[in-house]
């Protein structure tokens, strides 16, 4: 350039001649204003200069040239540009938009007044602009609302949905539903209010239309004298009337939108009322469908219904509507007739006593089920057969024909005793009463007989002897000892065994005190208070019971104690069937010893020891496991490991160790994955070692572990901690660099090379001065970075960054020194920030871009926009209420394909390309959906969105929602027709009348009752035409009082039919009114109650029949109705309880003849039966006037009335009183019997003489596995004993089976799991009443523990050594002098030191280091005086010279009598985690001081979102201190209400490992001033 001519070579021809002539004139000395000089470069304008053109001067004052001082001034003139472009855009939106918007300047005159509002208001622009708004158009009556609105906008405070009432020039009334917006210029001040307003006059007018037709619809439906239910399409109730509620109980509340069918129908008819409702609801109405209905309080009501589709604007079925009948009356007449013959067919049938019946010729006319179920003839068999020639004996045959033509000729007989056959020739024997049976006119027809079985009466007596026999041989042969006593506690059993085992026989114990002369003074007390509770009732299983022989010597008996009862339940002692266990007692101390010295060593250890059984459930737990864990040992014990404290991923591998440590393959040095009961994470290093029971057999598994969970923390911690330096570093948003001690670059991070354009590979390893800071700035970054060498920090300089001689960014930055794990220098890292591009817009167009958004966003129209590829750019609040979809959800998502139905989106696209291609369309109905499936229209302005220069960018869109003034007038036409329909389909009468009382309604039901159709009476007068002459005053004055608004319910309303008959219709005369709420005329609603007036007199024959057959039956027969209040009480019962029918009837039976005990259960059966569930032989305690008990088998029969209502209970019974007795001794011997056979401690078995099982006690089934069920009826022998002691067990019973008893026989029996048990017999003939064998009883003794115990010891010692040796942990033991006992393999590996090295050596002498001596030594001494040492850190020195720290329990060491015989330490090697906690101590060190010192500013959250980081440049930055941040949540705390949700989903996306960089995020300063952060949001693990 130098040289060479400026306006020719550099500025564009255009221009040439301008230019030349200011730099002439300058040249002349003039002055010259400033002007705009493009600069141009191979024809592209590169820039514009605003200039000042200034003569230059030589030293003696002459001109020498021109100096020119410019401005760029091109962003500002494109800043300028879009400000206009904005002001047009907005400017644009207000003319064209489809809703009207007014503005007004601070004075109140109107500033703003757009196409739409001059359309709905009729004055053009220029007429409203600058006149008063209040004044000029608003009514006087709205004008001090409307500048109250006003003023509040004006002081700032906006007014959203005001109901803004204008008028027309041609003076027409408007209603604008408008939002207030204040207006304001670039400094902010207030300029005026801006509304958008919407216009709801359409919409006020047509919803207040269909206001009126429903209110028509709901009077008539209300008002109905028919019940009226309405559903809609979910089947829930939507309409409900007076006459529904009065019917049924239920108001209109308690059933509107519930569910009909499922809360007012019952069971039974769901289904059919279901399919009708839903042939409706598909637009199939049903006509007369009779469909029951239950009130509040349980009574049913039968309705005769219509069932009509209704439905919605657009034709679609919306509900069902139903007009109803009442014709529960009219069922109840027909009904009542068939309850009575269902009453007394029910009562014969059900009855538990036979009842038989014959007709005049003696053939059988009854024959109910107990008949039938005792003689095995159905009632088919016999009716119509002769009785006495078909069914008894020739020998019986005279003297029941004898009987029978007795009560033909009136004359009854009662109790005679009836001899009957059944079909299979048994014989039975019945004491019957024979009963005349008369018909209505009394005269007589046959006899009925009802009858008391008397069979089973004598065939009992002879079963309670054999009963009696079996327990006493039982009792006395048991191979366990029996005692019995009476209530006074003196012995009354005493059997051989008890003999044997105590000294004493039998003669010198009967009748004496049991705990007064064989239970010693001790134990008195605690005997006596077992058989106390025992003759109370409360039974005692497994008592250890002390008895001294009559030679002094001890013995213990594990025993039942069993309350024993009389015929009447009442206690008449105690037997007790024992077990000698004094062997096993004196065989157990040294096995607790050994169990209780592996219990300590496992629960004091160091190291968390569990174990588990073979199904893996937990079965040791020790102290520090549940320390470790949180779970105490109580609830862990019994729970599955895996299931509980493994997580789900881990379950398969440790099940497989367990799998093969249980298969006999121990596994060493495993890490076991844990979860605490606070759900964190532990690692034990465990060594699964199988645990086997004293046969060796696999029962378990345990473990011994080593905590690793902290050094695998710490080790994953330091890992994690560089990888968080690291991450931070490379995607932090701020420039980050870092050199080493010679100023070698070692860090260059991704924001730094994207700014300098050198990428990390380019700089790592080379001088940071020299190679990317210019020359000038060499000394200053040189010094700065020296200075941070040597611990001295740098806070805030600027760093210019060049390339290739050109400055790329300016950066300012903090240079910090960074250090070594040692603390040692080892370079600096800067942390930066770009400030080359900070400049802000002007003021002016961001309160011009802010009008504009504002306007948009809070005006009461809905307003879109889209860019020109259609995607959403713009989405105002009332879009977001309206549609359901945030700001968020909507923007840049494409309108067309997210928003309109599939259907409409052609047509809508349309609309859009052409906007886009600037031709505007108004008034275009816009379809969308809503979030929620809503659908809406919208009335459209769509226009065209162009930039500032003059380019389309998009379309923008001012709606107005139309959608409810569409579905208001569908809804309008809809109601009508649901009205209309409802009247013509109903299934009552409705009539209406005009004010002229001309019919104007006649419906179908009408037409069909009446025989006049539709055509020929509109428009005739009821009353002359349809009414008799001697009803027409009357009728006349309901119509005529309804006309003047006085409404009639429930007129008696007689009309006539085209044949002349007469019809009564019960009518609702209600009164019908027009828009203005004017009378219009009257419609009724009737019902059709001509039927109820029709009964019959069969009814009356029926009951007297039932009343006959009840009063003279042979067995009693009692009634009460719905309160337990008697009302029947016949003969028989009155005989039986000596109470007379009218002491009894109206009395409460339950409170009046049944005694307190048993009122409950007599009580519960009436309430079943009142319930509709019956209950059959029922056995009902009664107290006769004179106190004497009866007991009597009872069917109770459910009564109803003619409506199936329940309305009480029959009840035929037999009087069993003597049978019960009877049986109920028979009963007491059996149960004494069982009792003894069940509770007995010893098992005892019994089988028939094919040796299958026919005794198998609880002992028996606890001992052996197989339940009681699984044993009963399996052959003994094949089946429970094993193949090599199949012929000598079978000897034995065969023998007993001869009658050859055998005692103290030693027999094996093997359990449901293969263990075997042995057992010690007797086997004891069992013979049945005539005295032949019936099978073998045996009572034995289970030795099996005995012969374990000795074995046991061992295995428990085995356990304990196996258990030492295996531990992951090392385990040291000593005796009283403190040498070696014990020296585990894991002590032998890590020291170096076999277990032949080590026995016997004094431990501290020589494993111990001389400085270390005393301390050990104390630990030791302590232990062994009883105290017991925890987590001692014990120093240890290998073989080879190595140091190792272990954590050690000290406990002490005990023998069987408690006395201490040595300490066992169980310990954890925590050598390593020293060292690991250095090296993270030192990364951790190194990454808070970058983060506390970097010049970005920093802050990190937990995952609950809280603070957890928070450094000195974000604390600078927000005047937020690091203390009142540290904890508090982020987004909550420090980010406005408007960002939060975007925040928050960032934080989310990075807390689930989906980082984001470059968000801006808006922080509140402490003084509420908002700083935008450009943030890289990056996972921290």
């Amino acid at each position: 350039a130098m040289g060479k001519p400026l306006v020719s070579k550099f500025v564009t021809e255009g221009l040439q001649a301008s230019v030349g002539h200011v730099l002439l004139r300058a040249l002349n000395g003039e002055h010259t204003p400033s002007f705009e000089l493009p600069l141009v470069k191979d024809g592209e304008q590169k820039a514009v200069v605003l200039l000042n053109a200034t003569t230059r001067r030589g030293p003696n004052h002459e001109v020498i040239g021109v100096i020119c001082v410019g401005q760029d001034i091109t962003q500002i003139n494109a800043m300028a540009e879009e400000q206009q472009r904005i002001a047009d855009d907005l400017a644009r939106l207000i003319d064209s938009a489809n809703a009207p918007i007014f503005g007004v300047d601070p004075k109140g005159m109107v500033s703003e007044w757009n196409r739409k509002a001059a359309e709905l208001l009729g004055y053009p622009k220029e007429d409203a602009i600058g006149k008063d708004l209040i004044t000029s158009f608003i009514e006087p009556e709205n004008r001090s609302s409307v500048e109250e609105i006003l003023q509040k906008a004006l002081a700032g405070s906006e007014t959203s949905n005001y109901a803004l009432s204008l008028m027309s020039k041609v003076g027409k009334r408007y209603t604008v539903l408008l939002n207030a917006t204040t207006r304001r210029d670039a400094k902010g001040h207030i300029t005026g209010v801006v509304g958008v307003g919407q216009d709801i006059t359409q919409l006020n007018q047509v919803m207040a239309d269909s206001k009126r037709i429903a209110d028509d619809l709901t009077r008539l439906i209300e008002t109905a004298n028919a019940p009226i239910f309405g559903i809609d399409i979910a089947g829930k109730v939507s309409e409900w009337n007076a006459k529904a509620s009065s019917l049924l109980g239920f108001s209109k509340e308690e059933t509107i939108g519930k569910h009909l069918v499922s809360n007012f129908i019952t069971e039974e008819f769901k289904d059919s009322v279901q399919d009708v409702l839903a042939a409706a609801l598909s637009g199939k109405d049903t006509a007369n469908f009779e469909f029951p209905l239950f009130t509040k309080h349980g009574k049913r009501k039968e309705i005769l219904l219509n069932a009509t589709a209704r439905r919605g604007p657009d034709g679609e079925v919306t509900g069902v509507i139903g007009v109803g009948q009442d014709i529960t009356r009219i069922r109840e007449i027909t009904s009542e007739q068939q309850r009575n013959a269902d009453d007394l067919a029910r009562l014969i049938d059900t009855a538990n006593a036979p009842i038989f019946g014959v007709d005049l010729e003696g053939m059988v006319t009854e024959w109910n089920r107990k008949a039938a179920d005792m003689l095995g003839y159905t009632k088919d068999e016999t009716i119509g057969k002769a009785f006495v020639q078909n069914f008894i004996q020739p020998e019986d045959k005279t003297s029941v024909e004898e009987v029978i033509q007795r009560a033909m000729t009136g004359c009854e007989t009662a109790n005679f005793t009836l001899p009957l056959v059944s079909k299979m020739m048994k014989c039975y024997t019945v004491l019957l009463n024979a009963t005349t049976r008369r018909d209505a006119k009394g005269k007589i027809t046959g006899v009925v007989g009802v009858g008391q079985d008397i069979t089973e009466l004598n065939q009992v007596m002879a079963e309670s002897k054999r009963v009696a026999d079996d327990l006493m041989r039982l009792i006395e042969t048991a191979n366990a000892p029996i005692f019995g006593i009476d209530v006074q506690g003196k012995v009354t059993e005493w059997n051989a065994k008890a003999s044997s085992l105590l000294g004493f026989p039998k003669s010198e114990t009967m009748g004496k005190s049991l705990v007064g002369n064989f239970i010693t003074e001790e134990f008195k007390e605690s005997v006596s208070e077992v058989l106390q509770e025992a003759l109370m009732g409360t039974e005692t299983a497994n008592f250890e019971f002390p008895l001294f022989t009559k030679s002094g010597e001890r013995k213990a008996i594990l025993l039942n104690a069993t309350t024993r009862r009389g015929p009447d339940g009442e206690v008449t002692g105690v037997i007790g069937v024992g077990q000698d266990i004094t062997q096993i007692r004196e065989i157990t101390s040294e096995h607790e010893r050994i169990a209780d010295d592996l219990s300590r060593l496992i629960e004091t250890a160091n190291a968390p020891i569990f174990g588990v059984d073979l199904n893996g459930m937990v079965t040791e737990w020790n102290r520090k496991a549940a320390e470790m864990l949180g779970f105490a040992k109580e609830d862990t014990i019994g729970k599955a490991l895996v299931e509980h404290f493994i997580q789900p991923e881990n379950r398969r591998s440790v099940t497989d160790v367990l799998s093969k440590a249980l298969a006999g393959e121990e596994t060493a040095n495993y890490e076991l994955p844990l979860l605490s009961k606070f759900g964190e994470p532990y690692t034990v290093l465990l060594n699964a070692t199988t645990r086997r029971d004293a046969r060796g057999k696999i029962i378990g598994v345990v473990g011994v572990g080593q905590d690793i969970t902290t050094l695998n923390r710490l080790m994953a911690e330091s890992k994690r901690v560089a990888d968080d330096l690291t991450r931070l570093i490379e995607t932090a948003n701020a420039p980050i660099f870092g050199v080493d001690t010679q100023g070698q670059v070692t860090e260059w991070n991704q924001k730094l090379a994207d700014l300098s354009q050198f990428s990390k590979s380019e700089t790592l390893g080379k001088p940071l001065v020299t190679n990317f800071i210019t020359e000038e700035y060499h000394g200053h970054v040189s010094l700065v970075l020296l200075k941070a060498l040597h611990g001295e920090e740098t806070a805030s300089f600027e760093l210019p960054l060049v390339k290739n001689g050109e400055k790329k960014a300016v950066l300012l930055l903090n240079a910090t020194t960074r250090r070594g794990p040692d603390g040692e220098v080892i370079g600096v890292i800067c942390v930066g920030q770009d400030i080359t591009q900070i400049n802000a817009m002007t003021l002016e167009q961001q309160l011009v871009a802010d009008d504009l958004a504002r306007l948009v966003d809070s005006a009461n129209a809905p307003i879109f926009g889209v860019d020109i590829n259609g995607l959403v750019n713009e989405w105002n609040k009332k879009a977001v209420s309206i549609l359901g979809f945030d700001k968020d959800e909507a923007m840049g998502r494409h309108l067309v394909h997210t928003f309109i139905q599939p259907e409409d989106r052609k047509s809508v696209a349309d609309v859009l390309h052409k906007a886009l291609a600037g031709k505007e369309t108004a008034n275009y109905e816009l379809p969308l959906l809503s979030k929620h499936g809503e659908r809406y229209t919208i009335l459209l302005n769509a226009t065209t969105r162009r930039n500032g220069r003059g380019e389309i960018t998009g379309v923008v869109g001012v709606g107005q929602d139309i959608t409810e003034l569409n579905q208001v007038m569908a809804e309008s036409k809809r109601v009508a027709d649901d009205l209309t329909r409802l009247i013509e389909t109903a299934n009552a009468p409705i009539f209406g009348i005009d004010v002229q009382g001309n019919v104007s309604e006649w419906n179908a039901k009408a037409s069909s009752l009446l025989g006049f159709s539709k055509v020929e009476t509109i428009g005739k007068h009821l009353v002359s035409n349809f009414i008799t002459e001697e009803f027409k005053s009357s009728v006349d004055q309901v119509l005529n009082s309804a006309l003047l608004g006085k409404e009639t319910a429930n007129f008696e309303f007689p009309m006539f039919t085209r044949s002349g008959e007469r019809k009564y219709i019960l009518l609702n005369a209600t009164t019908r009114r027009g828009p203005g709420g004017e009378v219009t005329g009257v419609i009724g609603v009737g019902q059709d109650i001509t039927q109820i007036r029709e009964v019959t007199d069969e009814q009356k024959r029926v009951a007297d029949d039932l009343s006959r057959l009840i009063e003279t039956a042979n067995a009693p027969i009692f009634g009460v109705d719905t309160r337990g209040m008697v009302t029947e009480w016949n003969r028989k019962a009155a005989d039986l309880l000596g109470y007379t029918k009218e002491e009894t009837v109206g009395k409460n039976f339950v409170e009046r003849f049944i005694q307190r005990e048993n009122q409950s259960s007599v009580g519960d059966v009436l309430q079943k039966a009142l319930s509709g569930e019956e209950t059959a032989n029922f056995s009902l305690p009664l107290l006769s006037k004179h106190g004497n008990r009866y007991t009597v088998l009872l069917n109770a029969t459910t009564r109803r009335d003619g409506k199936g209502d329940v309305t009480g209970v029959v009840g035929v019974g037999q009087d069993i009183t003597e049978l019960n007795q009877v049986m109920a001794e028979s009963k007491r011997v059996a149960d004494d019997l069982m009792r003894l056979i069940e509770t007995a401690n010893a098992p005892i078995f019994g089988i028939d003489t094919s040796f299958n099982v026919t005794e198998w006690n609880a002992k028996a089934s606890s001992l052996l596995e197989f339940t009681k069920e699984e044993a009963m009826g399996r052959n003994l022998v094949m089946n429970f004993i094993t193949e090599e002691f199949r012929d000598s067990v079978k000897e034995v019973l065969h023998q007993a089976l001869k009658g050859n008893e055998t005692a103290n026989f030693e027999f094996p029996l093997f359990n449901k799991s293969g263990e075997r048990r042995d057992i010690l017999l007797n086997a004891t003939t069992r013979r049945g009443p005539d005295g032949e064998i019936t099978g073998v009883i045996g009572v034995g003794q289970d030795i099996t523990q005995i012969r374990e115990s000795t074995s046991e010891q061992m295995r428990i010692a085995d356990d304990l050594s196996r258990l030492i040796e295996s531990a992951n942990a090392p385990i040291f033991g000593v005796d009283l002098k403190a040498l070696v006992t014990e020296w585990n393999r894991k002590a032998a590996d890590m020291l170096g030191y076999t277990k032949e090295e080590t026995m016997g050596k004094n431990f501290v002498q020589n494993f111990i280091q001389p400085q270390d001596r005393e301390s050990v030594h104390n630990v030791l001494r302590r232990a062994l005086s009883g105290e017991e040492t925890a987590n001692f850190e014990l120093p240890l020195i290998s073989k080879h010279g190595k140091r190792y720290t272990v954590l050690l329990n000290a406990t002490p060491r005990r023998d069987s009598k408690g006395a201490v015989m040595g300490v066992v330490g169980v310990g954890q090697d925590i050598t390593e985690l020293d060292k690991v906690m250095g090296e993270a101590k030192h990364v951790a060190d190194d990454l808070t001081r970058l983060i506390e010192t970097a010049n970005a500013p920093i802050f990190g959250i937990d995952k609950n979102g809280n603070v957890s980081e928070w450094n000195r440049k974000t604390a600078e930055i927000t005047g937020f201190s690091k203390s009142e941040a540290i904890g508090k949540n982020l987004v909550n705390t420090f980010i406005h209400l408007d960002h939060r949700r975007s925040v928050n989903d960032v934080l989310t996306r990075a807390l689930f490992d989906k980082e984001t960089s470059n968000y801006e995020l808006p922080l509140f300063t402490k003084e509420g001033d908002q700083r935008d952060i450009l943030l890289n949001a990056t996972a921290r693990r």
